[in-house]
């Protein structure tokens, strides 16, 4: 009777232990999905993303990237970095990219998104208990007509416009998420598009991945990849930035290093 019970018992345990990997291999799989799934095509665009993690065990956290289309017709792209690493700085990666998306369905621009995101990481941090709940974002939004795009840097240093005349920083616009409960200290700038112009924004693993001497490698990298693949796939050239953080690293980025390239095509013509 003893050795019925005991083998119950040992089938139970294999049965929770089972379930418990099944767990984790769909957790696994919908993070990356998140992170490493194909962009999607998108109608007036070429969209790249890629994405290297610094730690093998789980290699995911806080660095994101995202394009979405909306049914107006708008296009956004949005770029967030967690405080922190793991599967916590992942789940609140998610949170912060479908919050973007939500605010922008209902009709708000993209500082007011960015204002929005600020209030929900502070109210996330107080009710969670967290005080580590950061991140910058950049988030921006283009318009139907693809002639313009409006955004909002919240402490995101390094994103970047490149047309025919060169390359423009699209620099921080407002202080970093979560940190500041005031509205007023975010605003929002425009640029211009022309179809061939490329959006490339990445994360900060890039500007800080360090060399053996231990030199950043910095900002202005991002905007020489791009023009040195313009012939390219967005897909070739967001592989190309994450590429160069991590051979500039000596293969030993000490963070991770997410890409998102969004070139503007021209306009199809109508019949």
């Amino acid at each position: 009777m003893h050795l019925k019970v005991a083998g119950s018992r040992a089938n139970r345990e294999s049965r929770s232990f089972s379930a418990d990997e099944d767990l984790d291999v769909e957790l696994r799989r919908v993070v990356e999905e998140a992170y490493d799934s194909p962009a999607r095509k998108l109608s007036g665009f070429d969209i790249g993303r890629a994405y290297w993690g610094a730690r093998t065990a789980f290699p995911y956290g806080g660095d994101i990237v995202d394009v979405f289309q909306y049914a107006n017709g708008r296009t956004s792209i949005a770029v967030i970095d967690i405080s922190g690493h793991g599967i916590r700085s992942a789940r609140h990666a998610g949170l912060v990219r479908h919050a973007l998306r939500a605010y922008a369905s209902q009709g708000y621009d993209a500082v007011g998104s960015i204002r929005a995101l600020n209030r929900l990481c502070i109210e996330a941090s107080i009710f969670e208990d967290d005080s580590e709940f950061f991140a910058t974002a950049f988030f921006g939004i283009v318009g139907a007509d693809r002639r313009s795009m409006a955004y909002a840097s919240a402490g995101h240093e390094a994103a970047c416009l490149v047309g025919g005349g060169g390359h423009r920083f699209l620099n921080a616009t407002g202080p970093i998420l979560g940190l500041l409960d005031d509205d007023l200290a975010f605003r929002g700038e425009t640029v211009a598009l022309e179809p061939g112009d490329i959006v490339a924004a990445v994360t900060d693993g890039f500007t800080e991945a360090r060399n053996e001497d231990l030199e950043f490698l910095g900002a202005l990298p991002l905007a020489t990849v791009i023009e040195h693949n313009r012939v390219r796939s967005a897909q070739e050239q967001a592989q190309a930035i994450v590429t160069r953080a991590f051979e500039y690293a000596g293969a030993r980025l000490a963070d991770d290093v997410a890409a998102v390239v969004l070139t503007v095509k021209a306009q199809e013509r109508t019949q």
